[in-house]
């Protein structure tokens, strides 16, 4: 299968979502007052939601490369070289921001510098959690820790990757025969396990969110190629997926399993060529796409430090300030991301999978 481009570019929006939504926060939280209207801020300013949308991105991509490796049997073999690509994937950049927060708090510590929250709630004891990618599996309660606040996600993705396998091998009869019936089992699972807990970020809440999303993203995936997915890639199609999304975003203040549902028909429409796909495919946010995974791991270690090579107390002296500082620290962000994608990211999933085997069409996947 070729990439999907326009899927690769929503991937980047929802990155750069998260990323703007966590810097709002932050320089709030700095005394930098940066007031807008509820709806921009549903828009295009509430990052959980975002990760709803990887959690079925991923799903619904690693659907449509792999289930053929699993729908008729499942074999260790299948099995392991599956997690092996995906260890390969996702690993690297991982454990790289992760060794990089832990120095940069090491050295905090040694400078005696000053910080906004303090390095208590650094907590040595959770690393290896973390390095196991297990940190948001519940044995560290409903916090995650401090450490990478958005790898969580990365940790339920994990636990996505384990049971992949062997949820496509136990559906593939449904899968095929009954779309329509898988589809709207496992929403009705979604909105019962959403009914029984808040979407968190760690433990039942968090596994319960990434793994209901996630299963939902693989059933959307049975729909590719039908007469579904055909009419929802034409013009009309595409901007009816599209603004139902939007409308959800603008009517629910907060995230749940309906953003998963709606966002469903938004991935069939983005698999061919249509108005919605050529927004989300074109060169620009195509490329965002390309260094997704590495803003959404490193944001937060980076923007830390843009805000102090730009002072969030003179962004507050003027509107012309403000909008340089914001600029300065997009910038920077962006940059230092696009950094770490060719310096470590790439690099470290080619040298996983080695160097002389085709690398498989996965740049798609979610984070």
């Amino acid at each position: 299968m070729n990439e999907i481009r326009a899927l690769t570019g929503l991937r980047g929006i929802a990155a750069l979502v998260v990323f703007l939504a966590h810097t709002r926060d932050t320089l709030q939280t700095r005394g930098l007052s940066l007031p807008v209207p509820d709806l921009i801020q549903r828009l295009f300013l509430s990052s959980g939601r975002q990760v709803d949308i990887f959690f079925v991105l991923s799903g619904f991509i690693l659907a449509l490369i792999y289930r053929d490796w699993f729908s008729g049997s499942l074999t260790r073999k299948s099995y392991v070289k599956f997690q092996q690509r995906r260890f390969a994937r996702i690993y690297p950049l991982h454990a790289f921001m992760l060794i990089l927060v832990i120095l940069f708090v090491i050295a905090a510590g040694v400078l005696h510098a000053n910080t906004v929250n303090g390095l208590d709630r650094f907590d040595y004891s959770t690393l290896p959690a973390y390095f196991l990618l297990v940190q948001a599996w519940g044995f560290l309660g409903p916090d995650p820790g401090q450490w990478n606040p958005p790898s969580w996600s990365i940790s339920i993705e994990a636990l996505a990757y384990l049971v992949f396998p062997v949820f496509i091998w136990l559906t593939a009869r449904f899968a095929k025969s009954r779309p329509w019936t898988l589809f709207v089992l496992l929403t009705v699972c979604g909105f019962l396990l959403n009914a029984s807990t808040h979407w968190g970020l760690a433990g039942y809440s968090g596994i319960a969110r990434g793994l209901s999303e996630f299963a939902l993203g693989c059933a959307t995936a049975n729909f590719y190629g039908g007469f579904v997915a055909r009419w929802l890639q034409s013009t009309v199609g595409g901007m009816v997926a599209l603004a139902g999304l939007l409308l959800c975003f603008a009517l629910t203040p907060d995230t749940g399993f309906v953003i998963g549902l709606f966002t469903a028909p938004l991935l069939l429409a983005l698999c061919a060529d249509n108005p919605v796909s050529g927004l989300f495919g074109n060169r620009i946010v195509y490329f965002l796409g390309e260094i997704s995974f590495s803003i959404y791991l490193g944001h937060f270690l980076y923007s830390t430090i843009a805000y102090r090579l730009i002072s969030v107390p003179w962004m507050a002296t003027g509107t012309v300030q403000m909008i340089v500082g914001w600029l300065g620290i997009v910038a920077f962000v962006l940059g230092a991301s696009t950094l770490t994608y060719f310096a470590v990211e790439r690099p470290g999933r080619d040298l996983l999978r080695g160097r002389k085997a085709p690398p498989p069409p996965e740049r798609i996947s979610s984070v």
